[in-house]
């Protein structure tokens, strides 16, 4: 292969090495792009999730009222291990310790900034593990608690230490979105 010696080819060697260059100056450093990927999920009783005065809600959604039902924004960390978010990846999901009390708390972050290895970001990391056809998502920040929803319709959804109890939900379908 023979290489042409133009009048133009340093600038276009140049003009080679700019757009590369560029292309790497972009990325942030050590962290590798992040892609979204939207979800449906609903519990085992068939309550959708919808927002109703900035609290995530489980409900049954019908009729016109279906076109509430938020998406999950899913951005994989690990094989196991994810954010979640709504609204576009604009509002995540994260597990927030407040003395005794442990809660579900949407926050206004975008879900592609958060990083696996920031320690303030681990309140957004949930730990999804697969039994059958359902999920189940687990706080890294809070061990032994588990994204649920209540019996009732309408409740907001939270977190439970006791997934077994039968008067909490910690079993979700997550479905990718078509």
């Amino acid at each position: 292969m023979e290489i042409c010696k133009g009048p133009y080819s340093n600038l276009i060697s140049f003009l080679i090495f700019l757009l590369f260059h560029s292309e790497a100056a972009c990325r942030p450093s050590g962290r590798r792009p992040y892609k979204m990927q939207a979800f449906r999920i609903w519990d085992i009783h068939q309550k959708t999730f919808y927002l109703r005065n900035n609290q995530l809600i489980a409900g049954y959604l019908q009729g016109p009222n279906t076109k509430l039902e938020e998406k999950m924004d899913v951005v994989s960390v690990d094989p196991h291990t994810l954010f979640l978010g709504i609204h576009g990846g604009k509002l995540c999901l994260s597990c927030v310790k407040s003395g005794d009390d442990i809660r579900l708390q949407l926050e206004e972050v975008n879900i592609t900034d958060l990083s696996k290895n920031k320690e303030q970001d681990k309140r957004f990391i949930f730990i999804r593990s697969e039994k059958g056809p359902t999920t189940s998502f687990e706080s890294a920040a809070c061990r032994g608690w588990f994204l649920s929803t209540a019996l009732e319709a309408d409740q907001p959804v939270g977190f439970t230490n006791t997934p077994e109890a039968p008067i909490m939900i910690t079993k979700f379908y997550f479905q990718e979105d078509q």
